[in-house]
């Protein structure tokens, strides 16, 4: 049996948008049809019991299989539950199936390897019949351990409005006294300051995965404001407690605005997370995610800020996945501020608040994205903020929030647009998940591509012209998509550039019109990749990086 992971729906259903709706593996794991019948002969095994990391491998054998079928797997369980598993109740962690060891359907035996993040907790291996349709557990490993499960993980930075501030996230086990250290010198660290801890729990969100089969202990998520930062200077870092402390990292303190600041971006949307031993993937709707972050490691020393514009991890409900998002994120998001956007896969759920009540969130509906991510905005469930960073101010908007004339949000982006100061920020570029431009044949109603992009061009585009923004960066459909300078589907010298940046690792949207509206300037919805772009005083170059090559295959520049 094969399981797709990633699907091509032809009608949405409630607020998700045709052509580019995912679903998480285990939403198709029958898991309250599961059984366990315990199979003597078959022997499960481990070739460690103790990791001394996160991020370590691990092999897992098998043998003794009696009449092996292509519908056996292996699920990664944690935590243990009462010493062993509980299939009905609890999601694995990841899994694969057993045919991809060569020998398990000849002779009944074989093994796998699997890279396992430090989740805070035991880790169990079992081996289950049946597929997802009737899965049976049969067989489980001993119990595997981390050498320290208070290791502290998934740092990210965030920037605040004041560019002397910097917010750092991480996440332990639980703490005696979580800090973070920092000095402008390698290794010596002059300064230190307490964090705030917090929590979220299966209580705090909406409905199923996320309350109960997905759910899984989230740690201490501690966060802290590193202050009196020099605008511009090179910090060095570490952030723990007596428990264990991290490696060190480091960043570069915001400049101070002015149009005389260089600034270089990188920007993406749509990219979940991809796993480096193709577990939890059995199609390719996510493993690019791996390429474009790999790609975008390799620059991000000579980068200063990165926007990811909606859908951020695809957890959907499933908290294990987060884990393994910020560790693929890290060697990012330790290094520059990682700002993100709303999506509909971080938001949206029937009666929660969200626009569209569609499923998209999987109960999740927005908490565990406001807990993790520490954004300026305005208060809880208001995910719109703005932030200066050298020569151009940002302002992000929620799409998967009321953002018509009499809402709150339209009142924040029209005073917050009117209050910039383009004396120092020349370059005003503006984000949210879901297009107002886009190529699609989603016209579904409430929440297809057409419908919404047409709600927010009645509603947002007069506030995009009357503040002269210059460019507006949308998601969710997965492709890459640039406009010219367009205002009320006219291409007009002067308006707002608008590119569609959720090519960033999910499986790509292909459901766009034979024939592309006249304001499209370069269409690709065949290959995965970023952005990058660069402002100045007089001038915004923008470029799109493909992930097969690296090599720029768009640009567009804009001039003062």
């Amino acid at each position: 049996m094969k399981v797709a992971l990633f699907i091509v729906v032809v009608a949405a259903l409630g607020g998700l948008s045709a052509g580019h709706e995912y679903f998480h593996p285990f939403d198709f794991l029958r898991h309250e049809r599961a059984q366990i019948k315990w199979e003597d002969d078959i022997v499960l095994k481990v070739n460690v019991t103790l990791l001394n990391q996160s991020g370590d491998w691990l092999a897992v054998s098998w043998e003794g299989v009696p009449h092996p079928s292509d519908s056996d797997w292996i699920g990664v369980y944690s935590p243990p539950v009462h010493g062993g598993i509980d299939p009905k109740n609890h999601a694995p962690v990841k899994y694969q199936y057993a045919k991809y060891s060569p020998t398990h359907l000849k002779e009944g035996r074989g093994s796998l390897n699997f890279r396992l993040v430090n989740m805070r907790d035991d880790i169990i291996m079992g081996f289950l019949r049946g597929g997802f349709d009737h899965p049976v557990l049969a067989a489980v490993s001993g119990t595997v351990q981390f050498r320290n499960r208070n290791e502290p993980l998934q740092g990210h930075l965030a920037l605040t409005e004041d560019p002397s501030e910097m917010i750092l996230v991480w996440v332990t086990r639980n703490a005696s006294s979580p800090q973070v250290k920092w000095g402008t010198k390698s290794g010596t660290y002059s300064f230190s300051k307490q964090a705030n801890s917090s929590s979220y729990t299966a209580k705090d969100m909406c409905g199923s995965p996320a309350v109960d089969f997905g759910y899984r202990d989230t740690g201490l998520l501690h966060q802290v404001t590193i202050d009196k930062l020099v605008p511009g200077a090179q910090y060095y870092y570490i952030f723990g407690d007596t428990y264990g402390w991290s490696q060190e990292h480091s960043f570069r303190a915001t400049p101070k605005p002015g149009p005389g600041v260089t600034s270089r971006i990188i920007a993406y949307g749509d990219m979940g997370n991809g796993q480096l031993d193709d577990s939890r993937q059995v199609d390719e709707a996510q493993q690019p995610a791996l390429n474009t972050t790999r790609l975008v490691t390799n620059e991000v020393n000579h980068t200063d800020l990165v926007l990811h514009i909606g859908d951020i991890s695809y957890a959907r409900g499933y908290a294990s996945v987060w884990d393994d998002f910020f560790d693929e994120i890290q060697p990012v998001a330790t290094r520059v501020p990682y700002m993100v956007c709303i999506g509909n896969h971080e938001r949206d759920w029937a009666h929660s608040g969200s626009y569209y009540n569609g499923t998209d969130s999987g109960g999740e509906c927005g908490v565990a994205y406001e807990r993790r991510f520490r954004m300026p905005r305005p208060s809880l469930d208001e995910a719109w903020y703005g932030f200066d960073y050298g020569s151009a101010h940002f302002v992000l908007m929620s799409t998967e929030h009321n953002f018509q004339k009499d809402s709150n949000q339209y009142r924040f982006l029209d005073s917050h647009l009117k209050s910039v100061d383009r004396s120092v920020t020349p370059w005003l570029v503006f984000a949210g998940h879901r297009p107002m431009y886009i190529d699609s044949t989603n016209a579904d109603v409430p929440g297809g591509d057409l419908t919404v992009a047409s709600l927010l061009r009645a509603n947002v585009e007069p506030l995009l012209k009357e503040y002269k923004v210059d460019l507006a960066l949308w998601g969710h459909h997965h492709s890459y998509q640039r406009t010219c300078p367009v205002y009320n589907e006219v291409c007009t010298e002067g308006a707002t550039t608008h590119i569609v940046i959720g090519m960033g690792g999910q499986g790509l949207s292909k459901n766009v019109k034979p024939v592309k509206p006249s304001w499209i300037d370069f269409l690709d919805y065949e290959h995965w990749g970023y952005s990058r772009f660069m402002t100045n005083a007089t001038t915004l170059f923008f470029e799109f990086v493909r992930d097969n090559d690296g090599l720029v295959h768009d640009s567009v520049v804009l001039k003062k």
